[in-house]
């Protein structure tokens, strides 16, 4: 999978949580909204996996999980987050500003 993790690390504005050991390649980043959501990301770079979840801050279960497998890339631009699969075909994408939304979906 590739992705740039400088450009990732600008998007979610902090550093990614280490899942095991870093050589694993297993990855949290997350960003709180001021309206009380939280974006997260978890990323298996050598099983091409991420799971991308939307939770508020009141609710016990996430307001949207999904497991997208077969991923190429993660391409950050313009306050967005596009995931590309391996026919690259863009899956998702999200978008950071003014406020978290999906813009497009293949699932």
């Amino acid at each position: 999978m590739k992705y740039d993790e400088y450009e990732l690390l600008e998007l979610f504005e902090k550093e990614p949580v280490v899942i095991g050991d870093e050589e694993a390649g297993m990855f949290i980043y997350s960003k709180n909204d001021d309206l009380g959501f939280k974006l997260v990301l978890t990323i298996s770079i050598y099983e091409k996996q991420c799971i991308l979840s939307l939770n508020y801050q009141s609710l016990a279960t996430p307001i949207f999980e999904f497991n997208l497998l077969e991923i190429d890339a993660l391409i950050c631009e313009d306050q967005k987050l596009k995931i590309i699969s391996h026919d690259n075909e863009k899956r998702v994408e999200v978008v950071f500003k003014p406020h978290f939304a999906l813009k497009k979906l293949n699932l």
